[in-house]
């Protein structure tokens, strides 16, 4: 499929959006992304194996792999796709999870310790729960909530099947999860409800076709409710992470601008990673201007090993 014919899949606006933020040539690779799709990509579970055993394992079934250049226990396949993997014993055992880079990024981000109290607030189906598990050594209290009854029973599966036993799967509505644990967790993770522009693979047409203007400001609704109550949560000195894996200023920047006119006490910390494909945070976008500390936030771009992501890091006063 050529980039033009792939821009006619998508919509007007959404294109707009994509011309808006980047210059016609990352758009032409964005596009490129969206028509070629994203390589496989895991990451170990130390709390159950090493990075050498998952590496042996590999290569024994003759899968090659690639390093991750921000995160070792990160492994980009050459070829190999999910239906591949989910065969290997250290899949069925939890000695590895699927799961795109970008989306390992929040977790890295937290400065965990072991100890902390930390909240996931959207955690369903897991992947960054468990990371934050393996990260902490499962020695801390980690609290996940899913409001979502199916995703809830994902959610359990694998925190039980990545043995990450710190953790207590909770089901509540995530607006209120900041007047009822008023001011506990060390950390807040809230990896929001998005439109999910930077996971467009127009193969899968079920990855594209709900978008609408209306969608991305009734996501805006609802971002802006969770993280008012993810600051709630936090406690003062304490670290949050807001995160989404599109692309729209109004799920992003327009979120966390919110927040910080809201919430003096608030503040943009700078993110102690080099990711190759990204861009700083904007400050402006069409005839908004947002707070200019949010440059320090990150915009991964999409390509053909990772999503598109925005993630932005928090610490209340």
């Amino acid at each position: 499929m050529e980039i033009k014919n792939a821009a006619y899949k998508l919509s007007k606006e959404f294109l707009e959006t994509l011309y808006n933020i980047y210059s016609p040539v990352t758009v032409d690779s964005i596009l490129k992304s969206f028509i070629d799709g994203r390589k496989t990509t895991l990451r170990v579970n130390k709390l159950k194996t090493t990075i050498n055993d998952v590496q042996r394992q590999l290569r024994s079934n003759g899968i090659g792999f690639s390093n991750s250049s921000f995160l070792k226990e990160a492994f980009i396949l050459n070829k190999a796709r999910e239906s591949q993997i989910t065969k290997l014993n250290c899949y069925k055992e939890g000695s590895i999870y699927i799961q795109n880079l970008s989306s390992m990024l929040p977790p890295m981000l937290l400065d965990l310790e072991k100890g902390q109290t930390i909240l996931d607030m959207c955690a369903a189906p897991g992947g960054k729960t468990t990371e934050i598990a393996a990260i902490i050594d499962n020695q801390g209290e980690i609290t996940a909530n899913e409001i979502n009854i199916i995703r809830r029973e994902r959610l359990k599966y694998n925190v039980q099947k990545q043995g990450a036993s710190c953790i207590e799967v909770i089901g509540m509505d995530g607006k209120v999860l900041g007047d009822t644990f008023q001011e506990k967790f060390d950390r807040v993770l809230l990896d929001a409800p998005c439109s999910g522009e930077g996971t467009i693979e127009l193969k899968r047409r079920e990855s594209y076709k709900g978008w609408s203007t209306k969608f991305i400001r009734e996501n805006s609704k609802l971002q802006k409710k969770l993280l008012e109550s993810g600051i709630k949560a936090l406690k003062k000195g304490g670290i949050l992470i807001y995160s989404t894996c599109t692309i729209s200023p109004e799920e992003n920047e327009e979120i966390v601008d919110y927040a910080l006119n809201k919430y003096p006490n608030l503040r943009v910390m700078n993110l102690s990673i080099n990711v190759k494909n990204s861009i700083q945070g904007l400050n402006v976008y069409k005839d908004k201007k947002y707070n200019d500390n949010i440059k320090k936030a990150l915009r991964v771009i999409p390509n053909e090993e990772m999503e598109g992501f925005f993630v932005c890091k928090l610490k209340k006063k």
